[in-house]
């Protein structure tokens, strides 16, 4: 997520708190960037953005960067906060990006896991990480000897430093789950269950079991295709791009849900949704999707 993402989202974060707390429907952006250190160009380009996305709305007052939030605005930061709040997927993350920022800053020689936590780079999806999850990932990645590390007061980290191992983790490309966790996908079993999957599920569906030997774990492809057919509307594609996008997040459904998923065809349908989310990649529900489309691929192998 590049750093103007993250200046999108923070900007309707404000809006939505300032909207909340003085109830009132619009508020004037120019405070969020004089206490931002925001340049009145970066602002007008940063509202304009988040206006033609349909996310922010002009009130039309004359003084002032006036501005009102949007249903689409607030769709998109619950779909934010969806993907934020999925406490297994941060996780992973935070394990994921600790070892990946000490591998980056090795020559640096970090004094304490403070730096990376106040590293303006390292977030999930645009939320800054907590120093508690942070130590929590590195007393699990210290415990599969990747780390190591001098605790300190109040929870942080003196002197974190990559072991061997983790070293091998991080240039091995694979994230923390699969190097400790080496299994051969051919010969996977997984039993998914999804309960009253509402908007997980593309259709009419509730519930959805499956028990198959292929090797593939279709729960990942079933949410992104489940997500890019709630998301689509506000993905500001043309009615064509839309329409197929919908289409094809219809494909990837029936093929994940499938006695015996086929990996290619898998591969095959969510490199299409990918490909379609591109000019989307602008909007945070694009993102979102983006990202999860990336990863489902990556679960392929």
């Amino acid at each position: 997520m590049s750093a103007r993402e993250r200046q999108r989202i923070a900007l309707l974060e404000w809006v939505e708190e300032l909207v909340s707390d003085s109830r009132s429907e619009v508020v004037d952006a120019d405070t969020w960037a004089m206490r931002h250190g925001v340049s009145d160009l970066e602002l007008r380009s940063l509202v304009q953005s988040l206006t033609d996305a349909g996310f922010l709305g002009d009130p039309g007052i004359d003084q002032g960067r006036w501005v009102s939030l949007t249903p689409a605005g607030v769709a998109e930061l619950q779909a934010l906060r969806v993907k934020r709040s999925n406490r297994r997927e941060r996780n992973t993350y935070v394990r994921n990006v600790t070892l990946r920022w000490l591998y980056d800053h090795e020559e640096e020689r970090p004094h304490s896991l403070a730096e990376m936590i106040n590293d303006p780079e390292v977030h999930f999806f645009g939320d800054p990480l907590a120093s508690d999850e942070v130590t929590r990932a590195f007393s699990f990645l210290r415990e599969q000897s990747l780390v190591k590390g001098k605790a300190a007061w109040g929870g942080d980290v003196f002197i974190p430093k990559l072991l061997a191992r983790g070293i091998e983790c991080v240039e091995s490309g694979k994230t923390v789950s699969d190097f400790i966790n080496p299994q051969d996908r051919g010969g996977n079993v997984y039993h998914t269950y999804l309960p009253n999957a509402q908007g997980v599920i593309v259709g009419e569906q509730q519930n959805f079991t499956q028990n198959n030997s292929a090797g593939v774990d279709p729960s990942v492809f079933i949410r992104l295709a489940g997500y890019v057919g709630q998301v689509s509307g506000t993905l500001n594609l043309e009615e064509s791009e839309r329409s197929d996008l919908e289409r094809v997040a219809q494909e990837l459904h029936a093929a994940a849900t499938s006695d015996s998923p086929e990996p290619s065809r898998l591969r095959e349908l969510t490199s299409r949704i990918v490909d379609g989310l591109t000019t989307a990649a602008g909007t945070i529900a694009g993102q979102i999707a983006l990202q999860m489309g990336q990863d489902a691929l990556g679960s392929l192998g």
